[in-house]
């Protein structure tokens, strides 16, 4: 009989990649599902939503990947229980969600305002009108 003893690790190395590849894309999928749905009718608090939500998807991915880079470096994932990586990384998951909103919400201001200004301008909207929506919020 064959030596199957690393099978189960790889089993579920290839369940984290693809689940995690399935979160990214339904977030991905997500966040341009918001900015497709833009026009030039859209209000200001709209495109300010879905750059929002471009901003704190973003930074939850450049997160993720310095995470995942720092672990690479440290060793300590051979030794984890399987239950507890999977636990640990589902909360690690909503906790990287709330914190790039966060950070969103509370310092993003000036560039959130120069992409929602973009946008308007790629839709279409005059300058005056993409003032005065500014001036608004």
């Amino acid at each position: 009989m064959s030596d199957i003893t690393g099978l189960g690790s790889a089993i579920n190395s290839y369940y984290d990649t693809t689940s995690v590849s399935n979160k990214a894309a339904a977030k991905a999928s997500e966040v341009s599902s918001k900015a497709k749905g833009l026009t030039k009718e859209s209000s200001r608090a709209e495109i300010e939503g879905a750059v929002k939500s471009f901003e704190s998807y973003f930074l939850e991915q450049i997160m993720k990947q310095e995470k995942e880079t720092l672990t690479s470096f440290s060793g300590e994932d051979e030794d984890k229980d399987l239950y507890a990586s999977q636990l640990e990384d589902l909360y690690m998951d909503k906790t990287f969600e709330t914190l790039s909103a966060d950070i969103v919400d509370k310092y993003a201001g000036n560039l959130t305002d120069d992409f929602a200004d973009q946008i308007q301008r790629n839709l279409g909207v005059s300058e005056e009108q993409i003032k005065a929506d500014r001036a608004d919020t």
